[in-house]
Parts: C-alpha cells; sequence; structure tokens
C-alpha cells in the first residue's frame, strides 16, 4: 500500500510539473475560498444572459454558430499558432493513408527497397501502408487534397465543436448546451494536440457526439425527442466513425446507445422503422472496411494493425496481448520493441495494472478538466444518482475503465466519450446551489487565463514552456524541428534526393525520420536507413539518379552532407 501511495503522490508531482503550472492550482483555490467567504462581487449579467439564451433556443443557429466561432478564433491565432508539422510516428501513419487516399487508392505495392524503409506503425508487406484503422487518414486525405493536411483538422475540430452542441441540447437545457459546446472549443479547439496535430481524437469524438445525441432524441430519455430518419441515420454514422477512429474504446459509447435503442424499440417507446437507416449505414461501414483490409492485407478479416502485430510485435496495448518473439533488421527497431515490451511488462499483474492506472488516470483527467473546471465536480454525486443520465455516466465510466486497461494509454484514447464528459460537467455545474453559482463562470475565466498565458509564454520561447506534457489542452510542446528543416532545405534544391539516415546511438530517442510518401519513387525526397557499404549497395543502385545525402541524427541540430563512400 506504500508502494502505491508514493507511485499516485509521485504521478501527481509529474503532472503538475508537466502540465498543471501552479498558478492554475492557486487560482482555483483562491476562486473556491472567495465565493465561500464572499469575496467575489456578484456581477449584472442580465442583458449578456437574455442575448446568449436568445441564442442558445435557436437550436440550428447555436450550433452553426459554434462552428463558426471555432474556425475563426483558430484561424486567427495562427500567426502564433502555425500549422503544426508532424512529429511523432502516429501523426506520419495516419499521414501515410491521407497521402495513398489522396492518390486514389486503398494501398500502395511492396517498394523493392523496403528493408530500408522500415519504420513504427507502418506495413511494408503483404503492402505499404499504415496499420491503423482509415478513419482519420480518410479526414485528413480530404485536406491533402484541399491543399493542406491540417485544415481538415482544424474543420474536424469545428464540425467536432458543433456536434457536442448538438448532442448538448438533447441532454441539457439551451443556454448550457451552449455554453458546454463553447467550453469545448477553448478546451480543445485552440492549443490542444487534437486541433495541433494528426494523432485523431476530434474524429472519435465527434462519432461519440453523434451517438450519444441520437440516443435520447430516438428514446425518451432527453430533452428532445424527434426519432426522423435524419437521426436514426446520423446514430448509424456516429457507431461507424467511431469503429474507424477507436473501435475498442468506442464500444464503451457505441454498446450501451445501442442496446438501449433496442430496448426502447422491444418496449414500443421507439418505432421500429428506427433500426433501418442504422443498419443499413453500420452494414456500409462493415462492408468498407473490410474491403479496406482485403486491399491491405490480402484477407478481409485481418487487419493492418494485426499484420503489424505479427510482424514487429507492437503495439502492445492491451495486458493479455503475448508480444512473439520477433528478428529485427534494425537496431532501432529492437530498441522500440524492448521499449513497449517493458511498458507491457509493468501491468502484468492486477497490482501493477491498479499502480500504473494512476498515472493513465491523472493524464486524462488533466486532458479533459484539469483544476479549473473540477471546481463544477463537486455535485458529481448528486449527478450519479440521476436516472435521465444514466447512459452517459455508463458510458464515461466504461470508456475510462477501457482506457486505463490498455497498458499505454493518451487521451484520445478516451474521445468517443467527450460528449458524455461534457454532458456531466455541465450538469454538474447547473446544480450548483445559487449561492455558488459564480464558479460557473469563475472556472472556465481560470482555463481561459492559463490559455493565454501559456501561449503567450510559447510565443516568447521561454524554457518553461520545453517543460510540458505533449499531450496537452492546452500547450503543445514543439517537437523536433530537425526533419522538416532539412525537408524545407532540400525540397529548394534541384533535382530529387535520397537521404541516408545514419542510425542513432541515444538508446532512448524513438524519434523515427524514416517516413515517406505513399508513391515512394515519384517523392522527391526519399528517406532510407543507412545500412552500411554493403547493405546500401543495391539502394544505391536502385536511386543512382538521385543526389544522395547522409544525415546524422545523433547531433543537434542533425547534419546533412552529401554522400561519399569513405564517409
Amino acid at each position: 500500500m506504500l508502494e502505491f501511495v508514493i507511485y499516485l503522490i509521485s504521478g501527481i508531482g509529474y503532472g503538475f510539473y508537466f502540465d498543471l503550472n501552479p498558478l492554475e492550482t492557486l487560482l482555483v483555490a483562491l476562486a473556491i475560498l472567495g465565493v465561500f467567504r464572499g469575496w467575489w462581487p456578484r456581477f449584472p449579467m442580465t442583458r449578456v444572459w437574455r442575448a446568449w439564451t436568445r441564442l442558445a433556443h435557436r437550436r440550428k443557429t447555436a450550433v452553426a454558430a459554434v462552428f463558426a466561432f471555432a474556425l475563426l478564433i483558430r484561424a486567427a491565432l495562427l500567426p502564433v499558432l502555425p500549422a503544426p508539422n508532424p512529429v511523432v510516428s502516429d501523426e506520419f501513419s495516419h499521414l501515410l493513408i491521407a497521402d495513398t487516399l489522396a492518390h486514389g487508392r486503398l494501398t500502395n505495392p511492396t517498394h523493392p527497397m523496403w528493408v530500408h524503409f522500415e519504420s513504427l506503425h507502418i506495413i511494408q508487406k503483404p503492402t505499404y501502408n499504415s496499420d491503423y484503422f482509415p478513419g482519420q487518414g480518410a479526414v485528413l486525405a480530404l485536406g491533402k487534397v484541399i491543399g493542406h493536411p491540417w485544415v481538415a483538422a482544424w474543420l474536424l475540430c469545428a464540425a467536432m465543436c458543433a456536434a457536442l452542441c448538438w448532442m448538448l441540447q438533447a441532454w441539457l437545457p439551451p443556454a448550457w448546451a451552449l455554453f458546454g459546446a463553447m467550453l469545448a472549443v477553448f478546451r480543445f479547439g485552440i492549443a490542444s494536440y487534437w486541433v495541433n496535430g494528426y494523432y485523431g481524437g476530434c474524429l472519435a469524438a465527434l462519432g461519440g457526439a453523434l451517438v450519444l445525441g441520437s440516443y435520447p432524441r430516438l428514446c425518451t430519455s432527453g430533452l428532445i425527442r424527434e426519432p426522423k430518419v435524419t437521426t436514426s441515420f446520423l446514430f448509424g454514422l456516429g457507431l461507424a466513425i467511431i469503429g474507424y477512429a477507436r473501435p475498442f474504446e468506442g464500444l464503451a459509447v457505441a454498446v450501451p446507445a445501442a442496446v438501449g435503442i433496442a430496448v426502447a424499440m422491444l418496449r414500443g417507446k421507439t418505432p421500429a422503422w428506427v433500426g433501418v437507416p442504422v443498419t443499413a449505414v453500420v452494414l456500409m461501414a462493415v462492408a468498407g472496411l473490410l474491403a479496406y483490409s482485403k486491399a491491405v492485407t490480402g484477407d478481409p478479416l485481418k487487419s493492418p494493425y494485426a499484420v503489424n502485430q505479427a510482424t514487429y510485435g507492437w503495439p502492445m496495448t492491451l495486458p493479455w496481448f503475448h508480444p512473439p518473439e520477433v528478428q529485427f533488421r534494425h537496431e532501432e527497431l529492437r530498441r522500440y520493441y524492448d521499449y513497449e515490451k517493458d511498458v507491457h511488462d509493468r501491468n502484468a499483474t492486477p497490482w501493477a495494472e491498479l499502480k500504473n492506472s494512476t498515472l493513465k488516470a491523472q493524464e486524462m483527467w488533466r486532458f479533459y478538466f484539469g483544476p479549473a473546471l473540477s471546481i463544477g465536480l463537486i455535485t458529481l454525486p448528486l449527478v450519479w444518482r440521476s436516472r435521465r443520465l444514466r447512459l452517459l455516466l455508463i458510458a464515461a465510466a466504461l470508456t475510462v475503465l477501457a482506457a486505463l486497461i490498455e497498458t499505454g494509454s493518451s487521451p484520445h484514447y478516451a474521445a468517443a466519450a467527450t460528449a458524455a464528459f461534457l454532458a456531466v460537467l455541465m450538469e454538474c455545474f447547473r446544480r450548483l446551489r445559487a449561492d455558488r453559482r459564480q464558479l460557473v463562470f469563475i472556472a472556465p475565466a481560470i482555463m481561459l487565463l492559463i490559455l493565454g498565458v501559456r501561449i503567450s509564454l510559447g510565443v516568447m520561447h521561454l524554457p518553461f514552456t520545453q517543460k510540458v506534457n505533449f499531450q496537452s489542452w492546452c500547450c503543445v510542446k514543439p517537437g523536433n524541428p530537425n526533419k522538416p528543416r532539412i525537408l524545407a532545405i532540400l525540397d529548394r534544391t534541384d533535382g530529387r534526393h535520397l537521404v541516408l539516415v545514419k542510425p542513432k546511438i541515444d538508446p532512448d530517442n524513438l524519434f523515427q525520420w524514416i517516413y515517406n510518401d505513399a508513391d515512394i519513387d515519384g517523392s522527391k525526397v526519399v528517406w532510407a536507413r543507412d545500412m552500411g557499404v554493403e547493405g546500401n549497395r543495391a539502394l544505391l543502385e536502385y536511386f543512382r539518379d538521385r543526389t544522395i545525402w547522409v544525415l546524422d541524427p545523433n547531433v543537434d541540430p542533425a547534419k546533412i552532407l552529401p554522400y561519399s563512400p569513405r564517409r
């Protein structure tokens, strides 16, 4: 037990240092103390509230307003928060799907020199592609067609916020639904890694919002009941999106909602025809996923994810997964296998799983709530007893449990339950006593203050800004700038290029350079692993019409030099 307490305290300290600065915690303490001591005056907000309420009651206009506001505020901050460069393996993997689909095909043939192109979260055989489900990549492909993948991430985040507003309108009074949606814009749509990266998160949250927003409209548990064909279609679309984005954790949202609809149909509370559009959309989505797997792996029942696990042993996300013994051609891939296996083995027993879950739970809490928004959770016991919100509570609890079961999880793993988290939080704020209602406005004000401070510090490039959690809601840590810098240099250089990347010496450096476009031979710059003079012979002969460079990633900044056999 002492070990568990020490682990819990150290986890809180880690989060406090890397993601929660002392200012936010101090402001929260002062806010709560001030309300109880009567320090804060009551602000006359009658006119503002009336205007807010009028807008909120025009439901479609409110949804459109949230969408437009999310787009405009992020666009206005482009001078200080420019479109991001991909940094981590997951982002490059999703972008590979995007580039493949933008070329009008589902996958790519295995390259003759594929042994030089092996990297994390991509497969080379039986075809060359990402190992992830195609949902996020399909969205990014739309952006790539438009001009830049981030444009799709930007539009997707705004659509997520609008869908959250639509969902909340079915569970809460209109003014509170609009309040929650605007909170989502500030929390996820400005400085979070969801909108400032290519991981995903917004897509699964959009799917969850469609499912949880359709459910009360099709049943009798919400404030709006409108069993329309469109609503049934949106319910099926939400299920499909979850399946294409986060299928494992998304089950915690999809299954309770689907069971609830089925029970309502059996009891006669929902017309039977509601199941027809839902079933049609889901069957079409399943057929599309089977066709995609067939194209990538040759077997409709074998996903690229399964092929990657069989080939390389990762991702090792589930504690009951038994990693296969793999022979690697590259030491860096062996190091990553050892890293994942070490994380996997830390959760080998129920006690170890419980101990490590404290860190994962804190990370999710910091991303979705943090100290400021946790003020409203003081009334959670009252909401917990609410029968009307029971489905949301079940979905939220099961999603958190699913994310905690996984050996290494991130906040976007639980993204499908974003709507449930937000609705419960708004209901908690709504149930605050009249003499504590000032906290409803103080809590988001603190959150916005912290957001402004973090953005300002980032603009000034102060050392403190590097001490943040990369997967944060308010301050995405800048990634390794070396690859974008070198790629920009080579793009400005005439001709086509092959870059041989020397093996990294630092065993803790898991950053990968070897990610290429879908059409490797047609790319201006090709990144390949340096396998020595003999190992490179066939590669250099294949790309003999290119300028050859050698890149040393073991120095900072990374250096690139013309290739020489002696060097």
